[in-house]
């Protein structure tokens, strides 16, 4: 399966050297249900000025016990079409209140060494139902994308160090676990919890990575369910709010450039009724071709990027797009390669797994929605360590 990471997903068939993808969208919801003036006093605000705020404003909540917690679940997941049973977090699936799930801590108790304790051990706001058995393979694992697909949760994957999410609820996790590192700074005797862009942190109180974290948060805007949850812990139970999902503008406002990203970008904006129509996305555009200049050596054990510039197509790429792949490496198994647009949007092209040396491949890619021009990046993670190789040439035919 071929994936694309935003909020369409992509599924494909690998035919030959060739992988041909077609999409499906999903919906969000574009409201906010904070009272007027909950967030008073971060007008203008940004980084750890903004943090700093939001801490002062949410830390001061009503604490439950970890029996509370198992109470309140009912409520906070309820299935909004059969009250009796409660939505699990990994999984999607319906099971009922008294059924088989248990307390998954989102932001890993092992991560600050907090356990069950009252505050973060506690906090309705990273504690979710899911399936025991996948709660267990999920562990203590850090956030990142790749690894082979979770036995009982289809869409999520993992691997030795690190857990992908199904895309339905990527932004809910990327919030739950930014709402932790703002909700507990040190004080008050718990952890100071912070993200980072590490995996295998341990029992450090940091949470990785950041930058996927982020990245997931943009793709996947709060939904009913997710605002109405916030709504039930603050109301409720806790009488705070995740403010990640009151305002999802704000995790760029302190970890990134402040810029507010767009919410989803696989929507074009109107078109001006005075331009002249759009040629056939169908159709190859002109001059949409382009290869990297030169070759990349891949970083071991981690991730590397490799850029192209596009400045002289028509509006946007075919659907019938090519995206050629050329790498030397001990072992391709290794290697995930992913595919980022110019507006952020990215492509899984490969998953780690196969076997043999090196690649070569064609990725055939319906990009009609995307802008051709700008800045096209393929971003390949080698995910053990000890072995090398290169980004030998890669090119893209749009």
């Amino acid at each position: 399966m071929l994936t694309k990471r935003s909020t369409a997903v992509l599924t494909g068939l690998l035919v030959g050297a060739s992988a041909v993808l077609g999409s499906v969208a999903f919906a969000h919801s574009d409201t906010t249900d904070a009272p007027a003036d909950y967030y008073e006093g971060t007008e203008g605000l940004s980084g750890d000025e903004l943090k700093q705020a939001l801490h002062d404003i949410i830390d001061d909540h009503t604490t439950l016990t970890y029996s509370e917690v198992k109470s309140a679940i009912p409520d906070t997941d309820a299935d909004p079409n059969n009250s009796g049973n409660v939505i699990l977090l990994y999984s999607g699936k319906s099971e009922p209140v008294g059924g088989n799930w248990n307390r998954e801590h989102t932001w890993a108790k092992s991560h600050g060494d907090f356990g069950n304790a009252v505050g973060p051990g506690t906090d309705l706001h990273h504690l979710r139902p899911t399936i025991p058995d996948v709660n267990s393979r999920r562990g203590n694992l850090d956030f990142d994308n790749g690894g082979e697909e979770v036995p009982g949760a289809p869409g999520n994957f993992y691997d030795s160090d690190s857990w992908e999410p199904r895309d339905e609820v990527k932004g809910d996790v990327a919030r739950m676990i930014l709402y932790m590192t703002v909700r507990y700074e040190g004080d008050d005797s718990y952890p100071d919890l912070e993200p980072n862009e590490e995996v295998n942190n341990g029992k450090a109180p940091y949470h990785g990575r950041l930058s996927v974290l982020m990245e997931w948060s943009n793709q996947d805007p709060p939904d009913a369910f997710e605002k109405n949850r916030n709504n039930v812990i603050y109301e409720q139970y806790q009488h705070n709010r995740n403010p990640f999902i009151d305002h999802p503008e704000w995790v760029n406002a302190i970890w990134g450039d402040g810029e507010t990203p767009d919410p989803d970008p696989t929507d074009p904006p109107d078109p001006d009724p005075t331009d002249p129509p759009d040629p056939d996305p169908t159709g190859p555009p002109a001059g949409c071709e382009a290869e990297a200049t030169e070759p990349v050596d891949l970083t071991d054990n981690g991730i590397t990027t490799s850029d192209i510039t596009v400045s002289d197509c028509a509006d946007h790429a075919s659907a019938d797009s090519a995206i050629n792949v050329e790498i030397t490496h001990p072992d391709r198994g290794e290697l995930s390669i992913y595919l980022y647009a110019p507006d952020g949007t990215y492509y899984v092209l490969k998953r780690n797994g196969d076997s043999g040396a090196d690649l070569s491949q064609t990725y055939t890619i319906d990009l009609s929605s995307e802008t051709a021009n700008g800045t096209w990046t393929l971003s390949v993670k080698d995910y053990a360590q000890g072995n090398t190789g290169t980004v030998t040439a890669w090119g893209v035919s749009l």
